[in-house]
């Protein structure tokens, strides 16, 4: 592995022939983790006589073309070369930078030659005028693949422009043929259309809460310590009660064994009746009583009212 970095003019390599021979480009395989070529500076297996053009393959981590540089398989009367790129991380261009396959001009023909390019990424600045071109002048159009996660700067066209652009057209003859494969995913995709009407907030709350008519509202009680608070209507005061936990004498008793599944429940059928007085005995303590049917239970009980 190694780092190639070309720069300036007639600097780069070359499997070119002479003008006027006849035979086909060369070939020129690289694999660097990091190829940079800038300054009009470039790699070529261009034929300038009749042949055709070379094969390029590159194998790199980055890639970058920048100020006129330039990958090309160019044939000048026969048919272009093929190109074929493998980026592991990006492919950049800028400044009219070119990647071509052209074949033929306005005196020969020819037909354009094939560029097939692997990357997550290519980018390019759209008014910098960097190309992928497969084209030819007489002949056909060259075929363009590319497998990419995502194209940014740079767009397919029917032919060249004055903005970065991916061509296979033909000047006089047929258009080749581009195809990009897009392994990313689109955001657009799975998408859906939010309501343009808005949901009112107050027809969303529960009205079971509201009181019927003939039914007492429901109440939420918040106890604090030392008992319930104060009333809103009453006074507030510096301290709240604080008064200890009380047992209530047991209502109910059960009963349960591993060898007979039965509960015995026992209730207390003493009914809770409302005190009406209270009497002191003999200690003075003051015992709140209550009335048994029609009779008092307790004859000295003294009346609440009294």
């Amino acid at each position: 592995m190694a780092t190639i970095d070309p720069v300036g003019p007639q600097a780069g390599l070359f499997a070119n022939t002479a003008t006027g021979s006849s035979g086909n480009g060369g070939s020129i395989f690289i694999d660097p983790m990091r190829l940079a070529i800038a300054d009009g500076a470039g790699v070529a297996v261009n034929s300038q006589g009749t042949g055709n053009g070379g094969s390029l393959q590159v194998q790199a981590g980055f890639l970058t073309l920048d100020n006129k540089a330039f990958l090309s398989a160019i044939a000048n009367s026969g048919q272009g070369g093929n190109i074929a790129l493998t980026v592991q991380d990006m492919l950049l261009l800028r400044r009219n930078s070119q990647i071509s396959t052209t074949a033929g001009n306005h005196e020969f023909g020819g037909d354009g030659g094939n560029i097939t390019i692997n990357t997550p990424f290519i980018i390019a600045v759209p008014n910098e005028n960097s190309d992928i071109s497969a084209n030819a002048f007489t002949g056909i159009g060259g075929r363009v693949y590319i497998t990419t996660d995502g194209l940014f700067g740079i767009v397919p066209q029917k032919s060249p422009t004055g903005k970065s652009d991916i061509t296979a057209s033909s000047e006089l003859g047929v258009s080749g043929e581009v195809t990009i494969k897009t392994l990313g995913t689109d955001p657009s995709h799975g998408l859906i259309q939010l309501p343009s009407n808005v949901v009112e907030a107050s027809q969303q709350i529960t009205q079971g809460c509201t009181s019927r008519r003939g039914k007492n509202a429901s109440h939420f009680i918040a106890t604090g310590r030392g008992g319930l608070p104060l009333s809103p209507n009453e006074p507030l005061r510096g301290r709240a009660v604080i008064t200890g936990w009380v047992d209530l004498p047991s209502q109910a008793t059960e009963r349960v064994t591993d060898k007979k599944p039965t509960t015995s429940v026992t209730k207390s059928t003493n009914k809770i009746v409302e005190a009406q007085g209270w009497i002191v005995d003999a200690n003075g303590n003051i015992i709140l009583v209550a009335q048994s049917g029609q009779s008092s239970s307790i004859p000295s009980a003294i009346s609440c009212n009294q």
